[in-house]
């Protein structure tokens, strides 16, 4: 890449990609020896990087996605459901000797849990972020930070790598299934710019309840660090300054993905050179379009959407 030059993509959204059974609708979650009734059923596309990556070509970036699917129906689909959405594909390699991972996803209105087989969702290693690859694009996305242990021990390096080819970064650790919220963290925290966690992952990485607490203890620790309150909205540190951005209110019907549709509408302004009050309010836009249909909704976000819901 020579000085100047245009990079092809906006983004690398590197890390996880799996399919979403998502039940919705759910009054109550099930006790073991107990059964509950859906109201809805769909099969999606899932996976926090590869959400994110779906809402960023979605909102007009130009997105590709590095990871692995299994050689089988369900890694069918998913190539099939990424190119649907604007994603370049040529860098999803097919495992075979993996399964594609899945994860069944239990919604509720204002909450949800997961149950997720990884199979091929913990294949990713660094030595797939060539750097090649790395100097054809602006920013490098990574998601499902704590389902990824082959990636871990290496991604500060290729955060690393990254910098050094002109990129910014941003990172989306997502839960913590083990709740040990370490797992090289620290280290990876030095190289991100800008960091995504919610209210629950920002209190288990830091030990603080209170997200005001938990968000200026993050900000010590990398350059932007915009945390998700749900309903709430948002709040953002950045250069020592704290913003906040109230939720908008839309008819909930499903909470999956909202808060990777919130990563891509903050990206969209960031990258865009916009006030950090901005991008997220824009995200906070992206995130609520997301929540008025059930499952990863991306298609919600095209032709100015989440733009135009801001402007009412």
């Amino acid at each position: 890449m020579t000085a100047g030059e245009k990079r092809p993509y906006s983004v690398i959204a590197f890390g996880d990609l799996n399919v979403d059974l998502v039940l919705s609708g759910l009054q109550e979650m099930p006790k073991f020896g107990g059964e509950v009734l859906a109201d809805k059923l769909g099969m999606h596309a899932g996976g926090s990087t590869a959400n994110a990556a779906a809402c960023c070509a979605q909102l007009g970036m130009p997105t590709v996605l590095v990871t692995n699917v299994g050689d089988d129906s369900f890694g069918d689909f998913l190539v099939q459901e990424m190119e649907r959405f604007g994603v370049v594909t040529a860098h999803i390699l097919r495992h075979n000797t993996l399964n594609t991972g899945l994860t069944v996803s239990l919604s509720m209105r204002d909450d949800r849990a997961f149950v997720t087989h990884l199979g091929t969702i913990d294949s990713l290693t660094a030595d797939d972020a060539t750097e090649d690859l790395l100097e054809q694009a602006q920013h490098l996305h990574v998601g499902g930070f704590y389902l990824q242990s082959k990636l871990r021990p290496g991604l500060a390096g290729v955060f690393r790598r990254a910098h050094g080819l002109g990129l910014t970064t941003s990172l989306d650790t997502g839960f913590d299934p083990a709740e040990q919220w370490d797992g090289g963290l620290e280290e990876v925290l030095r190289e991100v710019d800008v960091l995504f966690p919610n209210e629950t992952e920002a209190e288990g990485i830091t030990g603080h309840s209170e997200p005001q607490e938990a968000l200026r203890s993050l900000g010590g620790r990398c350059r932007v660090v915009a945390l998700k309150v749900g309903m709430e909205g948002s709040m953002a540190t950045a250069d020592g300054e704290m913003y906040v951005a109230p939720g908008l209110k839309v008819d909930v019907v499903d909470t999956t993905g909202c808060g990777d549709a919130f990563d891509a509408g903050f990206l969209c302004d960031w990258l865009a050179g916009k006030h950090v009050e901005q991008c997220l309010r824009l995200g906070n836009a992206c995130g609520a379009l997301t929540a008025t249909a059930p499952g990863n909704a991306p298609h919600l976000l095209a032709d100015g959407q989440a733009q135009a819901l801001l402007a009412h």
